[in-house]
């Protein structure tokens, strides 16, 4: 019921005037858009996950509109530092993409070139040095992918019974497949052996999935490709996790950065909370490891009042309408009500893997 009233008042005001009225206000000028995407699909991830994945056109023409609007589209780091200081041109705009799947390289990064736009990725570095498909991710997209209706797999589900993987059971199975991992202490190579297990089960084709590079965070090597074309590569973690112990937090972003150095990314000082989870204690953190600006999935503007890493952001998904796009371009989308975000699961390292314990990712 939001969502509609909502839209029906972005209609209202494109047709009014409105809308243009405030892409040209002083209010708007002193204020950033920081988009983030996550997956462009290959095959048909955005007909899977929806709030990750958008298909290529649909990312085409979402940077038609911001250049049909006259938006100043910055880099990440120019952008932050015009922000503080009140020098933004009119209608700023900065594009970053979460995580570094491989469907950047292959299918987003040539549409945003196409546009001359300027972009960020939030790079998580784990799986672009073993570059074996995202355990977690792969595991949900195995479950939409099969037709089976059970599940038979005592040696995870600790059950002979053949567990139902539709209704109110498939979030119990999903959840003890995620922790499976870490409660037996597996490595990245063992991982990848359950999920070619879980696909056999299922009767998913497996190997084609790895063929497309599906569910893939791109290599090292396609990292330095892109950043030597432009692309501005940043701190995502390197386990794609955050923790609530300094130590743990302080050793995923040292391997992050050091990664990202070897991948050509010399300037790696901006971060993305992964899962958007951020807590008080962050930032001193990020402070004192030298960190200049730090993005959540907050919804809104960046101005001047924010501090600088918690930064609020749009992410642009497959249900957000045209009117809900152009509307937080001129920034009378910001004005309306809005849902609160809610963290992910899974994204504090101790619940994923056990206290201080990373052996699993190692």
């Amino acid at each position: 019921m939001l969502k509609k009233a909502k839209i029906a008042v972005l209609r209202i005001a494109g047709s009014t005037g409105l809308t243009r009225l405030a892409m040209r206000s002083t209010w708007r000028r002193n204020r950033l858009l920081i988009l983030a995407y996550h997956g462009t699909s290959i095959d048909d991830e955005h007909q899977w996950d929806s709030s990750l994945y958008l298909p290529p056109a649909t990312l085409r023409a979402r940077l038609n509109l911001i250049r049909t609007a006259g938006c100043n589209v910055l880099p990440l780091d120019t952008a932050v530092r015009l922000l503080y200081r009140s020098e933004l041109p009119p209608r700023s705009v900065v594009l970053t993409f979460d995580d570094g799947p491989h469907d950047f390289y292959t299918q987003a990064f040539p549409i945003v070139r196409s546009f001359g736009f300027p972009v960020t990725v939030y790079l998580t570095t784990y799986y672009a040095a073993h570059n074996r498909p995202v355990y977690d991710v792969m595991l949900r997209y195995l479950l939409w992918k099969s037709r089976h209706p059970t599940l038979c797999w005592p040696e995870v589900l600790g059950t002979e019974a053949e567990v139902p993987l539709s209704g109110s059971a498939s979030p119990s199975v999903l959840e003890r497949l995620q922790r499976h991992p870490g409660e037996h202490s597996l490595t990245g190579a063992q991982k990848d052996s359950l999920l070619c297990r879980l696909a056999e089960l299922l009767e998913v084709d497996y190997q084609a999935i790895l063929r497309k590079r599906l569910l893939h965070i791109m290599s090292l090597d396609e990292v330095r490709e892109l950043a030597a074309q432009g692309v501005d590569f940043q701190l995502h973690t390197h386990r794609h996790g955050v923790s609530l112990y300094k130590a743990v937090f302080q050793r995923e972003i040292a391997d992050n950065r050091a990664l990202l150095k070897t991948a050509g990314s010399l300037a790696a000082r901006h971060f993305c909370y992964p899962g958007g989870v951020h807590r008080p204690q962050f930032l001193p953190w990020l402070r004192e490891w030298d960190i200049a600006s730090a993005t959540t999935c907050e919804l809104g503007l960046a101005s001047r009042q924010c501090d600088a890493l918690l930064l609020p952001r749009l992410v642009d998904t497959g249900s957000l309408t045209e009117h809900e796009f152009v509307g937080w371009l001129s920034g009378v989308a910001a004005l309306l009500p809005k849902r609160p975000y809610v963290e992910g699961p899974g994204q504090f390292l101790e619940e994923r893997l056990g206290s201080g314990c990373l052996v699993g990712l190692t």
